[in-house]
């Protein structure tokens, strides 16, 4: 049992802070309030949160806000009845908030009563939360409909998606036709280079499963399946297929994990190319609202289309990326270094280096509306002078992308996503933008 407190447990308090703030001069001088408590649970102060909520139970007992701050301060505090009844009456006012439910299902497990527990985390996962967490939630609750920790179980989950859109520049292509080049001079390009202008339509569905061997260990095999048909610049449409399957090992809030990803693409019906990627990564949680996570990609591309000058080339891929909620927004930082090898030297001018920079803030409204904000910049550097020009070609490429979601239902939801790239090179060819937007319907099964 002490695993699935493990998993779900806030960082613990500090004994330093607590003689600080706890001595009896700095508590007769300081008057207790319900933003103070607030500050005391923020900070991992429990046990001066809990002192303080005592003081204050007798003016703000049966008010959502502070039964939540109350009963976790008792949880974290080890006074589990006062905990339970506090959570009770949180979860009671405030049915929707995610947070009283997954802390009412920790005091749960503290007092032994793991029916009860799942019956909380299940109520929780009708509800919007960040992926990661709904993540770690699942396993939790997988983890603990297991009759002992030596029975396997598998479970299947499904969805499916249909969007429709609009994309300014499908190839991310120069504006005009006509250009000068510093070996050839005034040049007119095909239509491969000129923007395609087109709007879409596009199909996606995935299939996972999950086989629990124990609380520490899962398989899992995820597989998505996407189509996107340009009604205006049909060369482009694509049809692509991902397999990725793994293990999953969990050594209390640190998340390992070992995968293989396969990846087909069709481009016009034709097979376009083919790769397959190895990864390995670790995820720490610090606590339900934060985690850090550290991967390394190795991958290697096989292209099939004739005329496609660069046969085969390998990709070795680390990033990082750290996630946090504060004032009622979830953010996200990362960072991530790539380099390519081609098979053959000749073509080092098509292989580049990049390294990119993002964040994104999201913020959950209501229970039925999310809203995310995404930047990311990137730098690429192409390892060898461009044959035209006779120079390395070196892009900064900018992202931008919005996106809304209202959840209909616990199990469909309306999504509606909007972007803008901006591409500057050195080289005048390179040089583009786009902008793009797409609404749809997801239903998970």
């Amino acid at each position: 049992m002490q695993f699935y407190i493990n998993q779900l447990t806030l960082p613990k308090l500090c004994i330093t802070w607590w003689f600080i703030f706890s001595s009896p001069s700095c508590l007769a001088t300081s008057p207790i309030t319900l933003n103070g408590l607030q500050q005391a649970i923020a900070t991992d102060q429990y046990a001066l949160a809990w002192e303080q909520a005592k003081k204050l139970k007798n003016q703000y007992e049966g008010e959502p806000e502070f039964d939540y701050l109350y009963g976790l301060a008792a949880l974290e505090t080890g006074h589990f009845d006062y905990a339970l009844m506090a959570l009770k009456r949180a979860v009671i006012n405030q049915p929707k908030q995610v947070r009283p439910h997954l802390e009412l299902a920790r005091t749960y497990l503290a007092l032994d009563n793991r029916d009860s527990a799942i019956l909380e985390f299940k109520m929780a996962l009708e509800l919007t939360m960040p992926a990661i967490v709904r993540s770690n939630v699942e396993q939790q609750l997988q983890a603990l409909t297991l009759e002992t920790p030596d029975n396997s179980q598998s479970n299947w989950h499904s969805s499916a998606s249909f969007a429709l859109g609009h994309d300014n520049n499908v190839n991310l292509g120069v504006n005009n036709a006509s250009i000068n080049l510093p070996i050839f001079g005034g040049v007119t390009l095909d239509n491969t280079s000129i923007k395609q202008d087109s709007s879409f339509s596009e199909l996606g569905a995935q299939l996972n499963y999950n086989r629990i061997q124990t609380a520490e260990r899962t398989w899992f095999v995820t597989t998505n399946f996407n189509h996107k048909q340009y009604s205006h610049a049909v060369a482009y449409s694509t049809n692509s297929l991902n397999l990725n399957a793994g293990q999953v090992f969990l050594n209390g809030k640190k998340r390992y994990q070992l995968g293989l990803n396969l990846q087909t693409l069709n481009l016009r019906e034709q097979n376009y190319s083919s790769s397959q990627t190895l990864e390995a990564s670790i995820n720490y949680q610090q606590d339900l609202a934060s985690y850090w996570q550290a991967a390394i990609h190795w991958n290697n591309t096989d292209y099939h289309k004739a005329n496609n000058k660069n046969q085969n080339n390998q990709t070795l891929q680390v990033n990082t990326q750290y996630q946090f909620n504060a004032n009622e927004l979830g953010h996200q930082l990362g960072l991530s270094i790539s380099h390519e090898t081609p098979e053959k030297d000749k073509f080092k001018y098509l292989n580049r280096d990049v390294v990119s920079l993002g964040y994104g803030v999201s913020k959950t409204w209501n229970p039925k509306h999310t809203s995310s904000i995404g930047i990311n910049v990137q730098r690429r550097v192409n390892q060898d002078v461009d044959l035209t020009y006779r120079a390395k070609r070196k892009d900064r490429r900018l992202t931008l992308q919005l996106a809304h979601q209202i959840q209909l239902s616990s199990k469909a939801s309306f999504f509606t996503n909007a972007g803008y790239v901006n591409n500057a090179s050195n080289l005048d060819l390179y040089d583009s933008e786009k902008a793009f937007i797409k609404t749809g319907l997801n239903y998970q099964f």
